[in-house]
C-alpha cells in the first residue's frame, strides 16, 4: 500500500467526481480555467465541465470603462476585468450607452449658459460606419473659454457648414448666449454664427495669441503689480456668470477681489503657469487628447457617439491640479464629480469650504486666472513702451 503525496491527485480520488451529463465515473482532469478552476472531462461522452468555481472579484466597471476611454484596449483589460475582449467590448458599450447625454447633463448642472466666448473647433478622426463611403468622421466642438467645458458636439462624415449649423442651432435652442466665438477663420464656421448667431462678434485664433503676448509682456516688466490684479477683478467682473463671488459671499461673506488682493503672488504665479503651459492645459490640451485616444489603437466601428459621449464626459469631469473639474470651473462653485456618478446621472454636490481652505484659495486664482486670459479687450499699452501703464 502506497501514500499519496500528490495533494490534487489525493482529492481527486476521494471526491470521485461523476460527469454530470451521463453520470459516468470514468472521469479526468481536463486542465484550468483561464480563473484557476479545475476543469474535467468524461471519457464516455466527451464533454467537459468545472466541478468548483472560484469566486472571481472583478473592478468597478465604471473604472473599466474610464480606463478604455483613457486609452487602454479592450485586451489590456482581459488581465484587470477577467473576461474575454468581446465581452468587455460589449459591457462597455452597453454602459456607455445606459450613459445620459453630455449636453443634457451639462444643462442640469447649469441654469443658464452665458459663456464670455465660445471656441469652436473640429477634428477629424478614423471610424467606419456601414453605408458611409469614407474611412473617417468628423467632430464639431463649442467649448467655453474660461472652462474648456465642452457645450455642445456635433458628429457628421465629413465637415462642412451643415454641421456647424446643426451644432449652433442646438446651442440656441438650449438657450446658450454668447457675445463672442472665436474659431480659425473657416467660411463654413464664420457663416453658421452669422445665421444662427447674426449680434455675436467673430475672433480668430490670433486674437488669443496677441493678448497671451501682452500678458508676457506685462509679466515681464514688473512681475507683481497692481495692473494685472485690476485687469483681473475687471475681466471677471464682466463675466455674466459671477456664482463664485455669489459662494464667497455666502460662505465667507467676501469677493473674488478680496482673495486677489490679499494674495497677488499666488495670482502671478498661476497666471505665469497657464501661460508657460497652454499649449497643454488649454483647449488644444483636450483636443489632442482627443485626436490620440481615438487615433492611437484601431479604427473605431459602429456608432461612435456613444464612446465621444462618454469621452467628454471624462474629460471634463476629470480632477485638474488643482483639485476640481473643468465643470466645477464652469459653474463657478466647488463641487465633488466624478465620472461614475455622471454615469448614474447623479449631479455634482457642493462642498462648503472655509476661506482659511487653501484649496478654495486656489480655485478662486485659477477662475481669475484664466478670465484674464479671455481675449476681449486688449491692454491699454500695447505693448509699447510710450503708452505702458507700468513705467
Amino acid at each position: 500500500m502506497f501514500e499519496i503525496k500528490n495533494s490534487n491527485i489525493a482529492t481527486f480520488l476521494t471526491e470521485k467526481p461523476q460527469c454530470p451529463y451521463c453520470k459516468s465515473s470514468l472521469v479526468i482532469k481536463h486542465g484550468h480555467t483561464t480563473t484557476g478552476n479545475n476543469r474535467f472531462r468524461c471519457r464516455k461522452c466527451g464533454k467537459t465541465w468545472v466541478l468548483e468555481k472560484n469566486e472571481v472579484i472583478r473592478p468597478d466597471l465604471a473604472e473599466i470603462v474610464e480606463a478604455y476611454l483613457m486609452g487602454r484596449t479592450y485586451r489590456d483589460l482581459v488581465e484587470v476585468y477577467h473576461s474575454s475582449p468581446l465581452r468587455i467590448n460589449q459591457k462597455i458599450r452597453d454602459f456607455l450607452d445606459g450613459c445620459p447625454p453630455w449636453e443634457q447633463y451639462v444643462d442640469a448642472c447649469v441654469k443658464s449658459h452665458e459663456p464670455r466666448m465660445v471656441y469652436l473647433v473640429g477634428r477629424t478622426f478614423s471610424c467606419y460606419r456601414e453605408g458611409q463611403k469614407g474611412n473617417t468622421m468628423y467632430l464639431a466642438l463649442a467649448v467655453d473659454s474660461l472652462s474648456t467645458v465642452v457645450l455642445g458636439y456635433e458628429v457628421d462624415t465629413k465637415e462642412s457648414s451643415n454641421v456647424w449649423l446643426r451644432l449652433l442651432d442646438r446651442l440656441n435652442s438650449r438657450g446658450v448666449i454668447c457675445p463672442t466665438f472665436i474659431s480659425n477663420g473657416a467660411n463654413a464656421i464664420d457663416e453658421a454664427i452669422m445665421t444662427i448667431f447674426p449680434y455675436s462678434n467673430i475672433k480668430i485664433t490670433y486674437h488669443r495669441a496677441y493678448h497671451d503676448k501682452e500678458l508676457l509682456c506685462c509679466l515681464g516688466r514688473l512681475p507683481i503689480n497692481n495692473k494685472l490684479i485690476n485687469e483681473a477683478i475687471k475681466a471677471y467682473d464682466t463675466l455674466r456668470n459671477n456664482n463664485l463671488n455669489k459662494y464667497l459671499m455666502l460662505s465667507n461673506d467676501i469677493k473674488v477681489k478680496d482673495i486677489l488682493r490679499a494674495a497677488p503672488e499666488l495670482f502671478v504665479k498661476r497666471l505665469k503657469e497657464r501661460l508657460e503651459n497652454s499649449p497643454r492645459i488649454r483647449i488644444e490640451g483636450m483636443i489632442s487628447a482627443f485626436q490620440s485616444r481615438f487615433e492611437k489603437f484601431h479604427m473605431l466601428k459602429g456608432d461612435p457617439l456613444p464612446i465621444i459621449n462618454g469621452w467628454i464626459a471624462r474629460w471634463m469631469l476629470a480632477k485638474l491640479d488643482i483639485g476640481f473639474s473643468r465643470l466645477s470651473v464652469y459653474k463657478q462653485v466647488p463641487c465633488s464629480t466624478s465620472f461614475k456618478s455622471f454615469s448614474c446621472g447623479n449631479l455634482p454636490t457642493v462642498l462648503k469650504l472655509d476661506i482659511d481652505n487653501p484649496i478654495l484659495k486656489s480655485f478662486v486664482i485659477e477662475i481669475a486666472a484664466r478670465g484674464l486670459q479671455i481675449p476681449m479687450e486688449p491692454f491699454a499699452c500695447e505693448m509699447k513702451l510710450d503708452k505702458c501703464s507700468l513705467i
